[in-house]
């Protein structure tokens, strides 16, 4: 069969799955239920290899599950992914020349809305050219009405619990994505860049004390000088002041333990606008904040002459004025980590600005206690986990965005023009515009917090908000806790770890109870497939060469919990070739089972002959080995003993012993080969379902045919 032939067979297959309603879940089907639930892409950009495995042993499960009998819910979804969504539609708009300020608020909109469609359409033919049997007619899009209700819901619990805030902290800005991000949404880059020692004159003498930083830039904004204790050199330094080179301002000089000793000379210079320590050290000792960078990654008035200068060029007119004042007492080569932006790559600048925090510590804690209840694949990410949540701190949960859901907090224009916050102050909590009067002034002129909550406040309720909580559903009943989920390992704290503090505590339930971290596929180098590397490979283009089946049968290999593999093109195309060449032999047994049937068939089947005795054993043997395997998730060793019993047992042992006594073992030729497809069903859908309806069955589809017990017995 050809590929074009062969891909209008899938299609008419899967036409046919969704067609007669086997994707559909029945909460109100007495069958017991199974919940899995789709980890949500991210509406701004094709699918890409780990996308497509991810979906593959969803299906594969849910496949298996229904054949089991339960009611199976496989939901899928679609994420609003709010930084890197902005990023790369703001980039389509360049490309004409606009900009979100050419536009405006309501134009900027109604585009993003029309290029989040065209994005969105695509995942559709993703999920279907894979074949996954989810239940469209549920499918969420986590900018929709029912995930506004529940994370506004999610937002008013935790302001009337007093565990949310609004105030000025040290967050990690990105220049270009014009947003806070969370330090988990951040990667390191190793750099070797000057460290520069720097004198400041002790005031109203000659002396001086140094301090080392690969900053010269910010020294505009420096408040102060931290030695560690009983510094041998700097102590007697204690309690004064010193000038700040750049800017003539004296600051004081004390003592702080959180000094590191071995950095630099043991004196750091306190920035509190531009490092987090620093803002921590400044804060104990009640320093001014000031900002030498702003929010675009230029330099601010405060700089002088170097204002509106990039960072970099900043960095270098510095130090040279540094030079000059013959205030640089050595220079030296200093490698270390930089944080920039996952998304960018954009070099991370440390700042200081007015944002929305939910106070973490009590979820943690609840959080700590209810980790047993979920089992983790594999077992370590229980440890992993549980160390997060001991080390955690407040979570900045506003971004300076435009797409998201907007902050349902809305201000009286006329009493609190600073948009202050507080239960006493004029300010109201609401999804849309109140219709009531401002309780202070008596007034109703409302504006609306102008940022949006950060993307995972919502994708953190995605277990909760897809069953329709806050509201008591069907679904949210039946279905949840959900029974798997599965994810990649790099979100395991910006996601995962959300989820289950959110649901415990906003339902007191977990979100899932069994929850699989799939490895990291990556090039041979070991490098993470990218775009901006050229590495990837298009799970298109290997279904385009050998087929559906064949390539998930070839993702399946690197399906192992927690397991990063490297592969290439090359070795998916032998792999996909082999299990190509696999679907052949089914064909071909096929055709000698049944269009080459004898006609002297002896209607016999007690299977008593020793070799039907041995691969009706073998058989059995296969099937509690499968169910086991896809019942503790280990999907890459089911396949390993589907592809051994049907490749080497049944074709080249007992289809030869058979043509001996061919008319007598047809009985088992013919029972070996349909359990064989229904064992293989999860895996190669289509075509065991191609050749499942060629042979004598009942039912409609082998898709809900009941799965292989294995009850059968040699007589």
């Amino acid at each position: 069969m050809g590929k074009n032939s062969q891909a209008k067979t899938d299609i008419g297959w899967y036409q046919f799955w969704e067609g007669s309603g086997f994707f559909k879940a029945d909460p109100n089907s007495p069958k017991k239920p199974y919940s899995l639930l789709m980890p949500p892409p991210n509406v701004n950009g094709e699918l890409h290899l780990g996308h497509a495995m991810q979906q593959s042993i969803l299906d594969t499960l849910a496949r298996f599950k229904r054949m089991q009998g339960f009611d199976v819910l496989l939901l899928p979804g679609v994420d609003h992914a709010g930084i890197i969504f902005e990023s790369t539609f703001n980039k389509e708009l360049s490309k004409e020349g606009l900009s979100k300020q050419k536009l405006g608020y309501e134009a900027w909109m109604k585009r993003a809305w029309q290029f989040k469609e065209e994005i969105y359409n695509s995942f559709h033919k993703t999920w279907t050219f894979l074949g996954i049997s989810a239940d469209w007619s549920r499918e969420v899009f986590t900018l929709e009405p029912k995930v506004a209700k529940a994370t506004f819901e999610e937002f008013k619990t935790f302001w009337e619990q007093d565990l949310l805030y609004k105030g000025a902290y040290i967050i990690q800005w990105c220049p270009k994505c014009g947003t806070a991000i969370e330090d988990l949404e951040m990667e390191y880059q190793e750099r070797t860049e000057k460290l520069y020692f720097v004198k400041y004159q002790i005031d109203g003498s000659n002396e001086f004390i140094t301090i080392a930083t690969a900053r010269p830039e910010t020294i505009f904004a420096d408040t102060g000088i931290a030695v560690y204790l009983q510094h041998p050199k700097f102590r007697s330094y204690v309690g004064k002041n010193a000038i700040n080179p750049l800017t003539g301002n004296k600051i004081p000089i004390f003592e702080d333990s959180r000094v590191e000793k071995n950095f630099g000379t043991g004196a750091l210079k306190i920035t509190p606008g531009h490092d987090p320590l620093d803002f921590a050290i400044g804060k104990d000792h009640n320093l001014p904040i000031l900002h030498a960078v702003d929010k675009t990654g230029r330099m601010t008035e405060l700089a002088k002459d170097l204002a509106e200068l990039k960072i970099e060029e900043a960095k270098q007119k510095a130090a040279e004025k540094l030079e000059n004042m013959r205030a640089i007492e050595k220079s030296e080569d200093y490698t270390h980590s930089v944080p920039v932006c996952e998304r960018c790559k954009t070099t991370i600048e440390p700042l200081v600005s007015e944002e929305w925090f939910i106070k973490m510590k009590p979820l943690a804690e609840k959080a700590l206690k209810h980790l047993d209840e979920i089992n983790f694949l594999p077992k370590n990410y229980r440890k992993i986990l549980s160390d997060w949540y001991k080390k955690i701190h407040d979570w900045s949960i506003s971004r300076s965005l435009w797409w998201g859901h907007r902050i349902p907090v809305w201000y009286c224009q006329k009493c609190n023009p600073a948009r202050e916050v507080g239960k006493d102050k004029g300010m109201a909590i609401s999804l849309e515009k109140p219709t009531q009067k401002c309780p202070v002034c008596q007034t109703s002129g409302w504006i609306q917090d102008e940022q949006v909550l950060d993307t995972w406040f919502s994708s953190g309720l995605w277990p909760l908000a897809t069953l329709g909580w806050p509201d008591a559903t069907k679904e949210l009943k039946k279905y949840y806790p959900w029974d798997f989920e599965l994810t990649a390992p790099e979100i395991k704290y910006l996601w995962i770890a959300r989820q289950i503090m959110l649901s415990l505590w906003l339902k007191n339930q977990i979100p899932f109870k069994n929850m699989f971290f799939h490895g990291t596929l990556r090039d041979s180098q070991g490098r993470k497939f990218s775009k901006s590397l050229g590495n990837g490979i298009n799970p298109y283009e290997l279904v385009e060469q050998w087929g559906v089946d064949a390539t998930r049968m070839a993702l399946y290999t690197y399906a192992a919990p927690g397991r990063d593999a490297r592969t290439s093109r090359q070795l998916m195309d032998e792999r996909c070739k082999n299990f190509r060449n696999f679907g052949t032999k089914l064909r071909n047994l096929h055709r000698f089972i049944f269009e080459l049937k004898p006609e002297d068939v002896t209607a016999s089947s007690d299977f008593s002959h020793p070799e039907d005795t041995e691969i009706i054993q073998w058989l059995n043997g296969l099937i509690d080995s499968v169910t086991k395997n896809l019942e503790s998730y280990k999907l890459h060793l089911a396949i390993e003993d589907l592809y051994d019993f049907i490749w080497h047992k049944f074709a080249d042992s007992y289809i030869e012993w058979s043509k001996k006594r061919r008319g007598e073992t047809q009985p088992c030729l013919e029972y070996v080969f349909k359990t064989s497809l229904e064992l293989l069903h999860p895996f190669m859908p289509f075509i065991t379902e191609e050749l499942w309806q060629k042979l004598p069955h009942e039912g409609k589809s082998i898709m809900v045919t009941k799965w292989p017990e294995g009850k059968i017995t040699a007589k």
